[in-house]
């Protein structure tokens, strides 16, 4: 969403990063749904990835989070509504500070408040999925999951994962999967890293799947690999632009091959991926 709205024109300048777009130019949010869903998306996640305190206090706008959370699945559902009403809609419950440090993860108390606050949100607005993403710390997935465990709809989590295909925290992907397991989560996925990563990922929960049954996927960023320091302030993580949609399908169809169900595209990866992934992977007699 965020780097789909820049490269059709909306500023995603710190510190609202892909919020700021709900605020200034809402009809471009619609567009880019609507050029996912166009693309072949079955599902497109709300722009409500920035929607939290953390971002919003920097821009002194913290009071406007209920009304921006409202706006973003109405568009949402807008862009679903004028295009194809079979399209699912996943509300994006994202990590409450900094992406990919696990160091910077606020509290339990504060995960738990705001992330209710999220989840209330996605109920209101009849979300078809809870997509818990870009998580670098069991304790995200784990409070995420215990409020969830008795809200009817299916639940989703995905962990931006290290160079060992494990939680950038350092925790096990594997051991952290069977404790989520537990909880009724719908599917397990790992997202926002580079294909190499994601690969990794994949072969550990193919491992665990031997043991046990669920599915599981993936969507992978075009970045090169996130620095240890990262804070979205510095806009510093580059695309990397020698991933072709027939490189980035190529990876897709290796998941699938390992038992993925679940497959997409994060930061960099724009409707002609997934057109490119449709095509070739989906509905080839379309190509």
């Amino acid at each position: 969403m965020g780097r789909e709205l820049e490269a059709q024109g909306a500023s995603i300048d710190p510190p609202l990063w892909s919020a700021h777009a709900l605020s200034t130019n809402p009809e471009i949010v619609k567009n880019v749904h609507k050029s996912f869903i166009a693309a072949g998306s079955r599902v497109i996640t709300t722009n409500t990835y920035a929607v939290v305190h953390y971002h919003l206090k920097h821009a002194h706008k913290s009071d406007e989070q209920p009304h921006l959370l409202d706006r973003a699945y109405n568009i949402a559902r807008s862009a679903r509504d004028e295009t194809d009403c079979t399209v699912r809609i996943a509300a994006s419950l994202p990590p409450l500070s900094e992406s990919y440090r696990a160091d910077m993860v606020p509290d339990d108390d504060l995960l738990r408040k705001e992330y209710t606050l999220l989840i209330n949100h996605a109920i209101k607005h009849q979300a078809d999925i809870l997509l818990g993403e870009t998580l670098s710390q069991a304790r995200e997935a784990r409070i995420i999951a215990q409020l969830a465990v008795e809200i009817d709809i299916p639940l989703w989590i995905s962990f931006t994962v290290n160079e060992a295909g494990n939680l950038r925290s350092g925790e096990s992907l594997e051991e952290v999967a069977e404790e989520l397991l537990e909880y009724g989560v719908t599917a397990l996925l790992v997202n926002c890293s580079t294909i190499e990563n994601i690969e990794r990922g994949i072969d550990i929960y193919q491992k665990l799947r031997q043991r046990r049954f669920f599915q599981y996927g993936a969507y992978a960023n075009r970045y090169q690999e996130i620095r240890n320091d990262y804070t979205l302030a510095l806009k510093s993580t580059a695309i990397n632009e020698d991933i072709s949609p027939a490189d980035y399908t190529g990876a897709v169809k290796s998941w699938i091959n390992k038992g993925a169900s679940i497959i997409g595209g994060c930061c960099g990866i724009g409707p002609d991926y997934i057109s490119h992934i449709r095509h070739n992977i989906i509905n080839p007699q379309e190509a």
